[in-house]
């Protein structure tokens, strides 16, 4: 396969499920999924050892939940976009994932062409909740989600990567960067490719959009 493949891992602990997910998923051009998991603590060692560009997790699974599965994805500072699978459209399952850094949730009752779009949207970089989850939540509790979505990817970030993400917002070239803070290039860019990998964006000019939109070059001096 290519490097431009999409690269999945399934988690989910009834066997019967997985194979059902792997074959709508193996219906998208250009995806393989390289592995599958019945449990939590299994799910969270086949992502770090694989690395996937997504892994669809199930909420509720022995060991590890999904949720904390997500959660420790997200304080590693992995790339990898995380897919919540769940039978739960209560809001507080929604808020839990999100808090524990989730960037999808969908119902397990979706249709196969949903669940590729989901899976697709994701590893683009996009959020994608079904829309009976959607509907379920008030306009407050969306921007509470996104606030506290916010918040937890900054906290992420140390100092210095703080530092290197406002420089790189103003337009400072990695070398220009390195002398303002007396660290290397090769250091610099080590940092921003962090930054990006945490803040889950490609590109400089949408770090650049970020700081702007979130008027993070007074939040974060």
């Amino acid at each position: 396969m290519s490097d431009s493949g999409l690269r999945v891992v399934i988690a989910d602990d009834h066997t019967v499920v997985r194979q059902g997910i792997r074959g709508v998923l193996e219906g998208v051009d250009g995806l393989v999924v390289v592995g599958e998991a019945g449990d939590g603590d299994h799910a969270l060692a086949l992502t770090r050892e694989l690395g996937p560009d997504v892994v669809v997790l199930d909420v509720n699974m022995p060991g590890r939940t999904g949720l904390e599965v997500a959660g420790a994805l997200r304080d590693e500072g992995s790339g990898t976009r995380v897919l919540m699978l769940s039978m739960h459209d209560d809001p507080e399952y929604v808020l839990q994932a999100v808090r524990a850094g989730a960037d999808g949730y969908v119902l397990k009752d979706v249709a196969p062409s949903e669940l590729r779009d989901a899976v697709k949207a994701v590893h683009e970089g996009r959020e994608y909740f079904t829309a009976r989850v959607t509907q379920q939540l008030s306009v407050g509790l969306r921007k509470e989600i996104e606030a506290e979505h916010l918040r937890m990817r900054l906290e992420s970030l140390t100092p210095r990567e703080r530092e290197v993400l406002l420089l790189v917002a103003d337009g400072l070239t990695n070398r220009e960067i390195g002398d303002r803070l007396d660290i290397s290039p090769r250091t610099v860019e080590t940092h921003r490719e962090r930054v990006m990998g945490k803040l889950r964006i490609r590109t400089v000019a949408g770090l650049t959009r970020f700081v702007v939109q979130h008027g993070l070059d007074q939040d974060l001096t």
